[in-house]
C-alpha cells in the first residue's frame, strides 16, 4: 500500500508540473522579430512610369519626410515591444515586389523563394508620395512571420503628421489582433496537413483525440506496471486506483500538450509509435532474457515506452509529421519485429521455440530507422501500404518457392534437429522474398507523389492489374463468380 501511495503522490506531482509549464509557456513567448525597409516612393496605386525607389536628396521635401518616417517607425517597433532587426540592408534595386516581402518573411533572402520550415520575421515596407499642397499619401505594407498576405494601411496627412500617423498605423499592423489573425491564416494553411478541415474554420490540434487515447491507454499500462513490479501480484484495492490516475494523466498530459502546441493527427500517431513499438520492443527483450519475476517484464516495457516517447518528442521539435509520416514509422516497427524474429529463427535453425529476442531488437531497430526517415522523406500512407504490401507478398513468393525444403520432411518442425540448414534455406528465402518485394514495390510507387500534385514520370507500366472476380461460370444452380488476377489496359 506505500508503494501505492507514492505512485499517487508521484502522480498529483507530475500533472502539477505539467499545469505549471503549459501556464509559464503561455504567459511568456518572444515576439518575432521585425525587419524596417527604408521609405520607398511612389506610395499611390494608380500606373506610374517611374519605378519604386529611396526618394533622392534632389527631391527634398519627400526626401526629408522619408528620414523622418524611417526613424519614427524603427524606434516605434522597439516601443511596441518588438526586437528591432537592424541587420537587413532593404530591398535593392529591382527586389521591392510584393512576392518579395512574402518571401522575406519566410527568413529567405531576397530574391529567393520563402523556405519551409523558416522562422520568419515581421516585414514593414513603408511608402511615401508626395500628394500636393503640402500633403503626403503613406502607405504601409507589413507582412506576418511566413504569411502569405500583404496587410496596408493608406491616409493621405499633411506633412508634419507623417510621423505620428505612420507610428499608429504600424501600431494597428502589429497589435494582438493583427497578429492573431496572421496566425488562423497560417494554421488554415499548415494545420493537421493530410487531414480533414473544418466546416467553417481550421480546426486546432486536430491529433488531440487520437493524442487522449494513446495517452490515456499509455498511462494504463504504466500504472498497471508499476502496481505488477512493486507487489508481485494485482491487488484490486491498489490495481483499480491506479488505473483510474495512470488513465487521468496520460489523458490529461495528452489534453495539456494539444492545448499547448498545433498537434496533427500526424503528431500524434508518430508518437504513439514512438511509444507503443518502443514499449513492445522492452517487453518482448525482457522476455527473450528470461527476466525473473515475469513481472518486472512490464517494467522493462514502460521504461522503452519512455525511451520511445522522448525520442518520437525530439523528433517532432525538428520537424511536424504528416500521416505518410506517422504510417512509415508504425510500418518500421511492423516489419522490423517480423524481420527480426525470422533473423533469429535463422540463427536457431529451428522455428520451435518464440524468437522473443529477435523480435524485440527487430522492432526497437525497425521504430528507430523508420522513425529517422520519417524526418527527411515525404512518403503518402498509400505509398507506405503499398511498399508493405509488397514486402508481405515477396515473402509469401519465397517461402512458396522455398516450400520443397521442408514439406519434403513433414516432422522438420517438430524436431529441429532433423535438417537446420533446410530450415534456414526456408527461412532465408521467405526473408529475401520479403526483402526483394519491399523493394520492387518501392520502385514501382517512386513516382506516387505525396499529396498527389506531381506529375508522374519514368516507368510507366502498361494497363493495371486488378483482383477479384474476373468472370462467372453458368453452373446448376446458377451463376458462380470466378476470383483471380487480370490486367487491363493497351499492351
Amino acid at each position: 500500500m506505500t508503494r501505492g501511495r507514492w505512485a499517487l503522490v508521484l502522480a498529483v506531482v507530475l500533472v502539477a508540473m505539467l499545469a505549471v509549464t503549459r501556464t509559464s509557456r503561455a504567459d511568456v513567448g518572444p515576439k518575432p522579430p521585425v525587419v524596417v525597409w527604408p521609405t520607398l516612393t511612389p506610395a499611390g496605386d494608380a500606373p506610374s512610369t517611374t519605378a519604386l525607389h529611396r526618394p533622392l536628396p534632389t527631391e527634398k521635401p519627400l526626401f526629408e519626410r522619408a528620414q523622418e518616417l524611417d526613424a519614427t517607425l524603427r524606434d516605434a517597433v522597439q516601443d511596441l515591444g518588438f526586437t528591432l532587426f537592424v541587420a537587413d540592408p532593404g530591398p535593392a534595386q529591382g527586389h521591392t515586389r510584393d512576392e518579395d516581402l512574402i518571401a522575406r518573411a519566410a527568413g529567405a533572402p531576397l530574391g529567393s523563394p520563402r523556405v519551409e520550415g523558416e522562422a520568419g520575421t515581421w516585414v514593414v515596407s513603408p511608402r511615401l508620395e508626395s500628394a500636393g499642397s503640402g500633403t503626403f499619401m503613406v502607405r504601409i505594407v507589413a507582412v506576418a512571420p511566413r504569411g502569405q498576405e500583404l496587410r496596408v494601411r493608406v491616409e493621405t496627412v499633411p506633412g508634419e503628421s507623417v510621423g505620428v500617423r505612420g507610428l499608429v498605423m504600424l501600431r494597428d499592423l502589429l497589435t494582438q489582433e493583427a497578429a492573431a489573425a496572421a496566425t488562423l491564416e497560417q494554421e488554415k494553411r499548415e494545420a493537421g496537413r493530410g487531414t480533414t478541415q473544418g466546416v467553417m474554420a481550421p480546426l486546432r490540434s486536430q491529433g488531440r483525440a487520437v493524442l487522449a487515447v494513446n495517452g490515456g491507454f499509455f498511462g494504463v499500462f504504466t500504472a498497471f506496471s508499476l502496481e505488477n513490479a512493486a507487489s508481485g501480484t494485482s491487488d484490486p484495492r491498489v490495481l483499480y486506483p491506479l488505473l483510474a490516475v495512470g488513465t487521468g494523466i496520460g489523458v490529461g498530459a495528452a489534453l495539456l500538450v494539444a492545448d499547448e502546441w498545433d498537434v496533427t493527427t500526424g503528431d500524434a500517431w508518430y508518437l504513439s509509435a514512438g511509444a507503443g513499438w518502443a514499449a513492445t520492443s522492452g517487453f518482448l527483450i525482457a522476455a527473450g532474457k528470461d527476466v525473473q519475476p515475469l513481472t518486472d517484464r512490464y517494467s522493462w516495457g514502460v521504461g522503452g515506452g519512455f525511451i520511445g516517447l522522448g525520442l518520437a518528442t525530439v523528433a517532432l521539435t525538428r520537424t511536424s509529421m504528416d500521416d505518410g509520416d506517422a504510417t512509415l514509422t508504425h510500418s518500421g516497427g511492423a516489419l522490423g519485429l517480423l524481420l527480426g524474429g525470422t533473423v533469429d529463427w535463422i540463427t536457431r535453425g529451428a522455428t520451435t521455440a518464440t524468437p522473443y529476442t529477435g523480435m524485440g531488437y527487430g522492432s526497437a531497430i525497425g521504430l528507430i530507422g523508420a522513425g529517422a526517415l520519417a524526418t527527411q522523406l515525404t512518403l503518402s500512407p498509400s505509398r507506405v501500404l503499398l511498399i508493405d504490401l509488397g514486402a508481405g507478398g515477396g515473402a509469401l513468393v519465397g517461402a512458396a518457392a522455398a516450400s520443397p525444403l521442408i514439406f519434403q520432411d513433414p516432422l522438420i518442425f517438430q524436431n529441429p534437429n532433423t535438417s537446420q540448414s533446410k530450415t534456414r534455406g526456408w527461412l532465408s528465402a521467405t526473408l529475401g522474398g520479403s526483402i526483394v518485394g519491399g523493394g520492387v514495390a518501392w520502385w514501382l510507387t517512386r513516382n506516387v507523389d505525396r499529396q498527389g500534385g506531381a506529375t508522374p514520370t519514368g516507368l510507366s507500366l502498361p494497363g493495371t492489374p486488378s483482383a477479384g472476380v474476373i468472370g462467372s461460370s453458368v453452373t446448376r444452380s446458377g451463376e458462380t463468380p470466378v476470383y483471380g488476377v487480370s490486367w487491363g489496359g493497351a499492351l
